[in-house]
């Protein structure tokens, strides 16, 4: 299966700017200028999770990830990667049944700023917290409970000014353009804008469990909008100039507008639709750790984009989207001259006369 490719027009900014930018080349040197190539593998997640009452377990919902290898290459201000679904390897339908999907996600870092993009559609989760006998569940030829009639829809965007972007590169550990030669850190502040919608026939909490759930938990139809801003910081830790790891935390409150129809069943009710404006918390976590150097790359990826909303009567909804990537990289020293003069194109169109 071919997987959304993400075209970006990074603001990664031309290597002759380096000078303007004041960057520390005893620390970071910017390969922006050099033709990167990488051969990856990957899996994108999207997962949401309903708190429970007391002790009770917390409802937890997953979809069937893919595991994906694939081609990509970053110049200038594109990154193009492409991936493709490795058969043999997500032939696991029978086990969490069968999930369709629509996923992009782009990271869009210049030195001085850390930007996520994320559109998902996803079609048919499982219940990863809980055993089919535990619902009173039938079989349905699925080894977990499967919810066939789950729909989900984000999008979103979320970003970082970086402050110490002359010692402190977060392209070296999640672009790969860019080699970060000594140890150094960064605070970070931003913000955050998304959207969330979510659509099932029946309450997301199985009648068995009603009664471990507020009321209103019993969502099938759900549709949440929030704003906030955010800070953190984020370290790179370098062994011997070309080993590294990277860790970003950033966290922040945000105000959260929620529209959510619930079921009648747990309390005999009937419910019309409920809107609150309600409080809500975004996480975001970033970590790498690798191998780099003036032309080659190994390492690992991760990134996570996690929100949580209180729902009217406290009961909290819980999701999150992310991705975990292996790459291998290599920088090619040859000049792409024609590449040059179509950006420079571009960069006086976007001028204006």
């Amino acid at each position: 299966m071919l997987v959304v490719a993400a075209l970006l027009m990074c603001t990664a900014l031309p290597a002759q700017k380096s000078r303007a930018l004041n960057i520390d080349t005893l620390f970071v040197k910017d390969y922006s200028h050099l033709l990167t190539m990488r051969l990856y593998s990957s899996t994108k997640f999207n997962t949401f999770r309903i708190g429970s009452n007391g002790d009770a377990r917390d409802l937890v919902f997953k979809p069937n990830n893919r595991i994906n290898i694939g081609l990509g290459a970053s110049y200038r201000r594109v990154t193009l990667n492409l991936g493709f679904g490795i058969p043999f390897i997500n032939n696991d339908d029978a086990r969490f049944g069968r999930t369709r999907y629509l996923d992009a996600q782009a990271n869009i870092l210049s030195p001085e700023r850390a930007t996520n993009l994320f559109l998902q559609v996803f079609k048919g989760y499982y219940i990863a917290s809980h055993q089919r006998s535990e619902l009173g569940w039938a079989d349905q030829g699925v080894e977990h409970p499967y919810r066939g009639d789950l729909k989900e829809f984000n999008f979103g965007a979320s970003s970082l000014r970086v402050y110490n972007s002359r010692r402190f590169s977060y392209r070296a550990a999640f672009n790969q353009d860019a080699w970060q030669r000594r140890s150094q850190g960064s605070w970070l502040l931003g913000g955050y804008l998304i959207y969330y919608r979510i659509r099932a026939d029946s309450s997301l909490v199985p009648e068995r469990l009603a009664a471990r759930f507020d009321a209103n938990a019993a969502i099938h139809k759900g549709d949440f909008g929030d704003v906030g801003v955010m800070g953190g910081y984020a370290y790179t830790f370098v062994y011997k100039e070309h080993w590294f790891a990277t860790g970003s935390l950033a966290l922040g409150p945000g105000l959260s507008v929620q529209r959510v129809v619930s079921d009648v069943f747990l309390d005999g009710a009937t419910r019309d639709p409920l809107t609150t404006l309600g409080p809500g918390w975004h996480m975001q976590v970033r970590a790498g750790a690798g191998y780099n150097s003036r032309r080659d790359q190994a390492g690992l990826s991760f990134n996570l984009e996690r929100v949580d909303y209180i729902l009217a009567t406290q009961s909290v909804f819980a999701w999150s989207v992310g991705n975990l990537r292996l790459n291998f990289v290599h920088r090619f020293t040859r000049r792409m001259p024609e590449a040059d003069r179509a950006a420079r194109w571009l960069r006086r169109g976007m001028k204006g006369p």
